[in-house]
């Protein structure tokens, strides 16, 4: 490991002296550098949806000399918060940074060589056991380990008008990858193939390198309505993709006439216009949305549950949804089921499924085929995306393979997009070329995503 960057909140990092003073008391021999990787592993490990990190105590031990001493430390000088509870082989504690020390978080190299052969030594480990459990995913996973992203990303990130949250979860995804920290994992529930490409947030993508070559991604337009048609079309397909054998059952003997407005949705659908369609129904009824708001909201009236929620735009929404697509209302509430049992039995499976779906079509066909036919392109995936490199001159062959399985199964041709960068080095020109066929936006020497 060449560079290892540890991160902190400025706040923690102002207040170090004052920290280690409060720390001599509790751990023998103070070592600021393992104190504050402690605090670093926390920032690089909080997850979005609960701003906390599930850490073992076992594998920060095994990262950090004491680690158990200086967490409690820690815990006891409000420096950072416990939170959860503890059963063994099941569920972990959760941390995060105290309140009166939460703020930007910003990077520092770490010089404590002893302490970065620790953190290789337990990084490999980790590694080979990923490597163990994705047999099957090599291609992908040796592109992964090849991953880069190109230090302009700090200067975008620095002019970005964003939220303090946002930033340090931009910064946090894009240190992963200059401290070479690859990650990727399977969910066992939805299928979706999890990396460092997955977390880093979309206006980062244009800073990404493998093997030095820049990457544009090849995406499916409204992809989860676009996989919602088949269970108009043909619902019995998709019974294969549920482990309940009942909600098989119901998909099987699903009955749906080809009303006017389920040809309306599926042709909106086919066309990409669906939140365009969508946004001015709900303008006409007073609720001015944009784009990315109306694909939110479009998700919320797929996915959430079928009795009317009390959020009132939502509300509004679905009920005019309901008006626009009433057949096809009705079909996704007798998929999405009633409140009772797991979530392979009550409403979240109508998400779970058509995320199978995806996954099964993205990672066992699209991206096989893929490496079968060209040995050796880059090819990574982002759910219901690809990431593929600009210089090869594969993108227009990836496009059409994606083309070609998707409208194969699903019974419908995808709106495809890609979403490119410039590198304003030599290729210039032909890049431009390439990516202006496919409609997407181009600015020299900057990357802008659809959404």
């Amino acid at each position: 490991m060449n560079n290892y960057y540890k991160i902190l909140p400025e706040k923690i990092y102002k207040a170090s002296d004052v920290i280690d003073e409060a720390l001599k008391p509790l751990v023998r021999g103070i070592n600021s550098d393992y104190w504050q990787e402690i605090i670093s592993i926390i920032c690089y490990h909080l997850q979005k949806d609960i701003q906390a990190a599930p850490l073992q105590i076992n594998t920060l031990k095994k990262l950090v000399p004491q680690a158990d001493k200086y967490l409690n430390g820690l815990i006891k000088a409000g420096v950072i918060v416990r939170e959860g509870r503890y059963i063994p082989g099941k569920l972990c504690y959760r941390y995060t940074i105290a309140p009166e020390y939460q703020s930007l978080f910003i990077t520092l190299p770490l010089k404590n060589m002893k302490l970065i052969r620790r953190i290789e030594k337990v990084r490999e480990k980790e590694l080979q056991k990923c490597r163990r459990e994705m047999r099957g995913r090599t291609e992908q996973i040796k592109f992964l380990t090849r991953l880069e992203i190109d230090p302009a990303f700090q200067k975008y990130l620095a002019e970005e008008e964003l939220s303090a949250e946002q930033y340090n979860s931009a910064i946090t995804a894009a240190f992963r990858i200059v401290n070479k920290d690859i990650f990727y994992k399977v969910d066992k529930t939805s299928g979706r193939f999890h990396s460092n490409v997955t977390n880093l947030p979309k206006g980062l993508r244009q800073f990404l390198r493998v093997n030095g070559e820049p990457l544009c991604n090849i995406d499916i337009k409204n992809s989860q309505p676009y996989l919602s048609t088949i269970l108009l079309t043909n619902p019995g397909k998709a019974s294969t993709f549920t482990e309940n054998t009942a909600f098989a059952l119901l998909l099987q003997n699903l009955k749906v006439s080809l009303k006017e407005d389920v040809k309306k949705y599926i042709n909106l659908v086919a066309s990409g216009g669906l939140y365009e369609y969508l946004m001015q129904a709900f303008a006409e009824e007073g609720i001015v949305l944009t784009r990315q708001e109306t694909k939110l909201q479009v998700l919320r009236i797929l996915f959430a549950r079928n009795r009317l929620p009390k959020n009132e735009i939502n509300r509004a929404c679905r009920l005019i949804f309901k008006k626009h697509f009433p057949t096809v209302q009705r079909i996704f509430n007798k998929i999405r089921g009633n409140e009772r049992g797991d979530k392979f039995q009550n409403y979240k499976r109508f998400a779970i499924l058509l995320q199978r779906i995806e996954s099964f079509l993205m990672l066992d066909v699209i991206l096989k085929r893929i490496y079968r036919e060209m040995p050796g392109v880059i090819a990574i995936t982002i759910h219901d995306s690809i990431m593929t490199g600009i210089l090869t001159n594969k993108v227009d062959a990836v496009r059409k393979i994606i083309e070609e399985e998707l409208t194969f199964f699903v019974g419908i041709s995808p709106k495809i997009k890609i979403e490119g960068i410039l590198t304003g080095k030599g290729e210039k020109q032909n890049q431009e070329i390439i990516l202006k066929q496919y409609d997407a936006t181009i600015s020299v020497n900057n990357c802008i995503y659809d959404n």
